[in-house]
């Protein structure tokens, strides 16, 4: 079984374990537009303390203290991963943060069932990621639709022009392209210029994976891409304050 196989393997049975139905309210935190703060070549600052290929990342932050000083630094909106096994990540992660950051809050998982959906939506996300390339097109369809009726935004995140022909079918607004080989995991930086010029215009573009300066935002933004998710980079203190130089 490939990573995003055993992933969304991984996510179904954990979603299995969640209570099922819309939270409601009043149980139901306040949105803040997502789509709206992905101007400028934003950046989307990620609270992540590992990776697959990299183990544990040494973090001793608190989830609330690193998306504090991305806030101070001039993130526009924070990812928090919640994927346990390989990310280290945790729901009450996302809920801890929402506690404290007045930015947009973006649920970064494996997303296969409403189930999480609720979840994200309970604990105060705004947005939420959806993978093309683990789900069929009635599964993202379906995500999709009831993600929206919950108030979330919904960052479709694409590898190639298979997802990308999936996310442009189900209307996605927001496009995310990771430049991360799903097989391989390692990046692939060119594709993120081959990709630029398919995205259509209104659509908001998200560039992610492999950026790790001021210099590729900027690089980025004359592509066309209105924001960037920046995950591995946010480790090093110095590399990311350089990240900030931006603009």
């Amino acid at each position: 079984m490939d990573f995003l196989g055993h992933m969304r393997q991984l996510a179904k049975q954990r979603a299995a374990g969640l209570p099922a139905g819309d939270p409601g309210f009043p149980s139901r935190p306040h949105l803040r537009s997502f789509k709206d703060a992905l101007t400028g070549m934003a950046v989307i600052a990620e609270v992540k303390y590992a990776t697959p290929a990299d183990g544990h990342l040494g973090i001793r932050t608190s989830p609330s203290g690193l998306a504090a000083e991305y806030e101070v630094l001039g993130a526009s909106a924070i990812s928090c991963l919640t994927e346990p096994m390989f990310f280290a990540g945790s729901a009450e992660h996302l809920a801890e943060i929402r506690k404290s950051s007045r930015l947009p809050l973006l649920m970064k998982d494996f997303i296969v069932d409403e189930r999480q959906l609720c979840q994200a939506r309970s604990l105060g996300a705004d947005a939420v990621l959806l993978i093309t390339e683990m789900l069929s097109a009635e599964e993202l369809g379906r995500l999709f639709s009831f993600g929206r009726s919950l108030g979330l935004d919904c960052l479709v995140e694409v590898h190639g022009l298979q997802g990308l022909d999936k996310a442009l079918d189900i209307g996605a607004d927001i496009i995310g392209v990771n430049v991360r080989n799903l097989a391989t995991l390692k990046v692939e930086p060119e594709r993120h210029e081959e990709m630029a010029g398919l995205l259509p215009p209104g659509v908001v573009k998200v560039a992610e994976s492999g950026i790790t300066s001021a210099k590729r935002l900027e690089e980025l933004g004359r592509m066309g891409y209105d924001a960037a998710l920046i995950g591995r980079a946010m480790v090093n203190e110095q590399t990311r304050r350089g990240i900030f130089r931006c603009g």
